[in-house]
């Protein structure tokens, strides 16, 4: 590996990490302002946190497998398809409680987040069997990159959520 490639990554792991801890501030701020997290506050906050932290374990996998001397032949297929399994059961885990909690048609910005993430983890399964080009860092890069967008981006649009003040009983 690189040093542009494992320096990007472990940005990728910084900014990662610094979300996560930013979204804990928010949903502390909630309790501040006297709100309750309700089941729909919960499944934002999980997905923010356990989003950020998968980004910030895949961005340092590839880096893991360099200091255990695993040759990039291997590193970046294993990362890839590590970063494809996780991202597979994400996707689903996070579909399944979404309809739980909120019944009806997704909005056409979550089911454009949805179709993109599915190329985007098709696009890993790529990098792992070396179609239409040799295993990179750049296919892995790209996706976890995505990820922490995806999950910034939601973390935006719901930012309100969090900081609306709960009406007194």
């Amino acid at each position: 590996m690189t040093a542009t490639e494992s320096d990007y990554l472990l940005r990728l792991a910084s900014l990662s990490l610094s979300f996560v801890g930013f979204s804990a501030v928010v949903v502390t701020l909630r309790g501040a302002l006297g709100g309750e997290l309700s089941d729909r506050h919960l499944r934002l906050v999980r997905l923010y946190i356990e989003g950020g932290f998968l980004v910030t374990a895949l961005a340092l996998l590839p880096t893991l497998l360099n200091l255990l001397h695993v040759p990039s032949s291997i590193t970046w297929p294993l990362s890839s398809a590590a970063a494809a399994s996780i991202l597979t059961f994400v996707l689903v885990v996070q579909f399944r409680r979404r309809r739980a909690l909120e019944p009806g048609r997704f909005p056409p910005w979550v089911i454009a987040i949805y179709g993109v993430s599915v190329v985007a983890v098709a696009g890993l399964w790529l990098n792992v069997a070396g179609r239409p080009f040799p295993p990179s860092v750049g296919p892995y890069a790209v996706v976890l990159t995505w990820a922490l967008c995806v999950f910034g981006f939601i973390f935006v649009r719901t930012i309100a959520l969090f900081l609306q003040r709960t009406p007194p009983a």
